[in-house]
């Protein structure tokens, strides 16, 4: 019998190799998921693996059917891309505007660090790096949402996954932001560490619109 701890080390285990199957399109966009065949695959009982898939359920990488099992959810259309970046300007300007006012300029060591992550990873052509950069990524916005202090707006920043959706992007593009984004994330640290709200909102709308269209544009060739 598996021990409780054993047990969750493997759910932890069948969880990232589930997310970065996703991720790599190993299990594509709509499929159906087999269960039986994922068991075989990766040689593990049912428990964890379905653990692991109910807690992919909750971050919208699949999605449980009534009568029919799990899929990979559709990765989001341009459209819905596009919507979700405006919310996400809507979101984080407002969140860089309390930091400022309420001066919370602190906040910039820990995203200097992430981003001084970001900059010195080796990807290569491994999904799992790619995963480990969309993390840190993740982390530089939410450290941001966080700093400014209202519970309500981090919950719901946390809630979208964004960055679960741009990861299934880069599979499209074929390669990650690391050369921009860092570059962009240094213009909104700098904003914030001068006290100027007007420079800090306008590189957080151009860094959002510009990645937007980074994915875009690579996603349509």
């Amino acid at each position: 019998m598996i021990k409780e701890k054993e047990r969750g080390e493997t759910t932890e285990y069948v969880y990232n190799l589930l997310k970065e199957m996703i991720v790599q399109w190993r299990l594509s966009p709509g499929e159906k998921i087999n269960i039986s065949h994922l068991t075989r695959e990766i040689n593990i009982s049912a428990i964890p693996l379905r653990e692991a898939l109910s807690r992919l359920h909750s971050e919208k990488l699949v999605i449980l059917e009534p009568n029919k099992g799990y899929r990979v959810s559709d990765i989001l259309d341009n459209d819905n891309m596009i919507k979700m970046l405006e919310a996400r300007i809507l979101m984080e300007t407002h969140a860089v505007r309390d930091i400022i006012r309420n001066n919370h300029i602190s906040v910039t060591e820990k995203m200097a660090q992430l981003t001084e992550q970001m900059s010195s990873m080796v990807i290569g052509s491994s999904y799992k790096k790619v995963l480990e950069f969309t993390h840190l990524d993740e982390q530089f916005h939410y450290t941001l949402l966080n700093a400014a202090g209202n519970p309500f707006l981090s919950e719901a920043y946390e809630g979208m996954h964004c960055h679960l959706h741009i990861a299934r992007f880069y599979h499209v593009k074929g390669k990650v932001d690391q050369k921009q984004a860092p570059a962009e994330h240094m213009e909104i640290i700098e904003a914030i560490r001068t006290r100027d709200i007007y420079r800090a909102e306008m590189a957080i709308i151009n860094h959002i619109q510009d990645s937007g269209h980074r994915l875009l544009d690579n996603s349509e060739k």
